[in-house]
This record gives C-alpha cells, sequence and structure tokens, in this order.
C-alpha cells in the first residue's frame, strides 16, 4: 500500500470518534436541507398553483428551476471548494442557502419564489459535493462508507421531516408551505453555527492540521487536465456519473412529483396524500439505517443488485395501477424498500473510494450537476406527462430503475477489479 501524501487517509482504523460523527451529520445536514426544499417544494406544488394562479407549464418550470439551479451550484461550487478550500466553502454555503429560503418563505408573487428557489438551489447544490469530500478526507482509513453513508440517512430524514410538517400544517393552505420554508432558515442557520463554531468540529480541525505536518491548508485541487486525461479517474466519474443519471430520473420524479401524482392521478386529498408519506417514514428510516450497517461489509453489492430490481418493482406496480390509489401505496411501500438500499449512498460512496481527495468535491459536483440538469429537463414535461398519460411515465421509471440496477453492478465490479472493496478505503485510489 503507498503512502503518497496525496491521496492516503488522514485517519487509520476503522472506528470513528465521536469528532467524526459530528463532521458526518453536521454535513449531512447538506443533503437533509436539499431533500428537504425538494420535497418541501413537492407538498406545496399543488397549494403554491393554486394561490399563484400558475399553470401545468408554470408548475413544471418552478421545479425544473430548483433542479437547475441544484446542478448549476454542484457544477461550480465542488470546483470552487477545490479551489479556495474546502472546510471555508463549507462554511459560506449554508448561509447562503439561509437567505434563498428566506426570500421563498416571503414570497409574495411568483417570480420572487423563483427568486428564492434559484438561491436556495444553488447553495443546496454547491454544498452537497463539497460536504461529502470533507467527511471523506476526515474518514477513518475503514469507515469511510459508514461516515459518507451517514449524509444519506440525513437526506432520509429532511424527506422525513418535511412530510410529517406537510402534514401536520396541510389544512393551512399556503401559510402551511411558507412555515415550511421558514423552518429550513432556521435549520440552516443552526447548521453554520456548528459547522463554525462546534468544539468537537475545531478539535478534528486542530489534528488535520497536526496530521498534515503542521500545515493549516487543505491539499491543492488537482489540475482538471490531469483529471479528464486520468483513465482510472475518467472510468469511474463516467459509470458513477451516468449511474446517477438513470436512477435519479426515477427517484427525482417520485420525491418531487409524488404528492402531486396522488392528488392528481390517484384521487387523493391534500392531507391524505401527505399523511401516506408519512406513514411511510418508518419504513424508509429501518432500510436507510440497513445500508449504514452494511455498507462497509461483503453484503453491499448483493444488497444493491436486489435494492435495484424492488425499485423497478415498485415503478411497474404503479404502472398497472390503472387510477386504484391503493395500488399506488402499494407501490411507494416497495419503493421505501429499495431506494434506500440502491441509490444516492450508493454513488456517493463509489465515489469517494475511487478518486483521491483533491478531486473528489470536483467530479462529484460535476456528476451531481449533469444529472440534476437532465432531472431537470425531465421535471419540466412530467406534469404534462402525469396529466395526458401517467401509465407511460411510470413505464420509463421501470426502464430507468432496470439500467441504473445495470450500470450500478457495472462499477462496483469496476472498483473490484481494481481492488477497491466494501471496507478497505486504498491509500492509492487513482492514478
Amino acid at each position: 500500500m503507498t503512502t503518497d501524501p496525496g491521496v492516503a487517509p488522514l485517519f487509520s482504523g476503522d472506528r470513528p470518534d465521536r469528532r467524526h460523527w459530528t463532521l458526518a451529520i453536521s454535513a449531512g445536514m447538506a443533503s437533509y436541507l436539499d431533500s428537504a426544499i425538494i420535497v418541501g417544494l413537492g407538498v406545496g406544488l399543488a397549494v403554491l398553483q393554486e394561490h399563484f394562479g400558475m399553470s401545468t407549464w408554470g408548475v413544471g418550470a418552478l421545479s425544473a428551476a430548483l433542479t437547475l439551479s441544484i446542478a448549476a451550484g454542484a457544477f461550480v461550487g465542488g470546483r470552487v471548494a477545490d479551489l479556495v478550500g474546502r472546510m471555508r466553502a463549507f462554511t459560506f454555503y449554508i448561509l447562503l442557502y439561509a437567505a434563498g429560503m428566506a426570500v421563498m418563505a416571503a414570497a409574495v408573487d411568483e417570480t420572487m419564489l423563483f427568486v428564492g428557489i434559484v438561491i436556495a438551489g444553488l447553495a443546496a447544490g454547491a454544498d452537497l459535493p463539497t460536504s461529502v469530500a470533507v467527511v471523506s478526507e476526515r474518514s477513518p482509513q475503514g469507515a469511510q462508507g459508514r461516515l459518507v453513508s451517514t449524509t444519506q440517512v440525513m437526506w432520509f430524514l429532511g424527506i422525513a421531516a418535511t412530510q410529517l410538517l406537510g402534514f401536520a400544517f396541510s389544512g393551512l393552505g399556503i401559510t402551511g408551505i411558507r412555515i415550511i420554508f421558514a423552518q429550513l432558515v432556521v435549520v440552516a442557520l443552526a447548521t453554520w453555527a456548528v459547522r463554525r463554531f462546534h468544539p468537537a468540529l475545531r478539535s478534528l480541525e486542530a489534528e488535520v492540521v497536526t496530521r498534515r505536518g503542521g500545515d493549516e491548508t487543505a491539499r491543492p485541487a488537482l489540475p482538471l487536465r490531469t483529471i479528464m486525461t486520468s483513465r482510472a479517474m475518467l472510468v469511474p466519474i463516467a459509470l458513477t456519473g451516468v449511474y446517477y443519471i438513470f436512477w435519479g430520473m426515477m427517484a427525482n420524479t417520485f420525491g418531487q412529483f409524488g404528492t402531486y401524482f396522488l392528488i392528481t392521478v390517484g384521487g387523493a386529498g391534500q392531507t391524505l396524500a401527505t399523511g401516506l408519506n408519512v406513514a411511510l417514514i418508518p419504513v424508509g428510516l429501518l432500510f436507510t439505517l440497513l445500508f449504514v450497517r452494511i455498507v462497509d461489509t461483503k453484503w453491499r453489492n448483493p444488497v444493491f443488485v436486489v435494492g435495484g430490481l424492488v425499485q423497478a418493482g415498485a415503478m411497474a406496480v404503479a404502472g398497472l395501477g390503472n387510477g386504484v390509489l391503493l395500488v399506488y401505496v402499494l407501490a411507494l411501500v416497495i419503493y421505501n424498500i429499495g431506494s434506500n438500499v440502491a441509490g444516492e449512498a450508493n454513488y456517493k460512496v463509489w465515489t469517494q473510494e475511487s478518486l483521491p481527495v483533491e478531486a473528489r468535491a470536483t467530479a462529484q459536483g460535476f456528476t451531481y450537476a449533469v444529472g440534476r440538469f437532465v432531472f431537470a429537463l425531465f421535471a419540466l414535461v412530467t406534469p404534462s406527462m402525469l396529466a395526458s398519460s401517467p401509465n407511460l411515465l411510470l413505464w420509463l421509471l421501470v426502464a430507468f430503475a432496470l439500467t441504473a440496477t445495470a450500470l450500478g453492478w457495472a462499477t462496483s465490479r469496476h472498483l473490484e477489479g481494481r481492488g477497491i472493496t466494501p471496507g478497505t478505503v486504498h491509500a492509492k485510489s487513482a492514478a
């Protein structure tokens, strides 16, 4: 095993201490806030459409604006973080998110709502690759999967908390949606305070400096030319990026338009639709925690394949629903099982395992951005597809899920061929 300081882990062993877990949770708040704004907008789409008098295309444009902003933020933010310092960006992006959510909460017209969504989306996108790279760089050698996948637990908790609030405030109309947006301002500011001032994180950073030989600056970003001409980096970037596109077109559609779908196609009311999602929170949380449990073990890859097929099955069940609400509820249950053991968490872990520290935020920001751009284009037409041919949409999602599963399997095989296996972070992960 090489000890090249450019790529070797800073911490050895497989037992993270309290400081590592504090960092993982505070970094995971990027995922929490990302999922919260996506689901919060999804929960409120029907209410916002009625309150602001938006057309079907306007609803699609609103959703697309969020997705595009997240994509642009990830594309630029990951690279900026590698250039100016990941910890510096780590504490700034969260403040920008709070500002955007404040504008959304106070929106008095459609234009103001769009402005807030763009600001918050840019910040959320920038924080995602940055926060994951910060965690992976500071993870003990044998615990990287657990700490990185903890960010996915936070992503799920963001969904769960927003769905609970959506259910609690479903009878308040636009006021309830404003409350959901406003509480995210408070959460973002609290997260900034933890990242900036928490004693555990300050202690961890002091040790990081010591392990770098007294150097207080992060290792400099790899030149883009180096990244783009290294086959060892290009292949995993391509595999994880294309996987994320296909998985995300399915998951993003279900996440953003799930409540809208239950209302417009299944005939459920706002309270019932949000209540159904709330009822499934224990299922999703259970399987998300299961993934954290197995991510650093030999079971990660077999469980991924099973989970991918389960997601495809969920989309197929929904495709056979023919407007029957009970069938759609069954599909949601199945989906919550599969998506939490075979999804975005795998994509995050694969990227962090296969690339050197100096390229992780840049690479993950790039693939995340490309994926989100594709999701935005798809979100633009999703409401119209739901209105004209919901079954066609659902069978497309089946195809996306199966393709993603095949790509994920190929990615795991590629990493195994390079000697990168679950629970083992190799010092020389790219060359």
